[in-house]
């Protein structure tokens, strides 16, 4: 096809999303995050924040009872620190103890409850993934909307793939492109 070369990566996603109807908007577009207001952690959290980043990096290599010893203690550094909830549910769905992970993003959500700052929305996201995990894909939808809301790029993807309409439209726009006839 002449003139693609000179696409933008983003037209070269929404062509991906088109000819190939497995693909997710998550898959081939990443607009990134665009959070309206920072999370303010005083420097009281940093010791918070070592453990945890030090906790993350044991789970990235796989080390994960490491990694939640860290977790905790980043936790109990700080209690008041949502971020840290948020990591430690990370490790926690890494784990597959959905259950501690949907405690730990509660915990995070209670924390910033009023604040537009990237911990809550982060929070709401690992809600969403959780509840569509769980099949409860309108709760999903919710959470996803309100960190979208916050400047998630990530939410606002999952708001779109869980429009039951947009993917009617993906699945009989696929189908016309593959020449088929559209099923009702």
């Amino acid at each position: 096809m002449a003139g693609l070369e000179n696409l933008s990566e983003r037209d070269r996603a929404v062509l991906r999303s088109i000819f190939d109807p497995t693909a997710t908007i998550a898959d081939v577009a990443d607009d990134g995050d665009n959070f309206a207001e920072e999370d303010e952690e005083s420097t009281i959290d940093e010791e918070s924040k070592s453990l945890c980043a030090q906790g993350v990096q044991m789970a990235e290599a796989g080390k994960y009872q490491e990694a939640l010893d860290l977790l905790n203690r980043g936790v109990e550094a700080a209690p008041e620190r949502a971020a840290a909830y948020n990591d430690r549910a990370q490790l926690y769905r890494l784990m597959q103890k959905d259950d501690e992970a949907m405690a730990d993003i509660d915990r995070a959500v209670l924390l910033t409850t009023g604040k537009k700052s990237r911990a809550r929305a982060l929070a709401l996201c690992q809600r969403g993934v959780l509840l569509r995990k769980r099949g409860a894909d309108d709760e999903a939808r919710a959470a996803f909307g309100e960190a979208a809301k916050l400047g998630s790029g990530f939410a606002k993807k999952q708001v779109v793939e869980l429009n039951p309409y947009a993917a009617l439209c993906n699945q009989m726009l696929s189908q016309v492109m593959r020449g088929e006839e559209i099923k009702l």
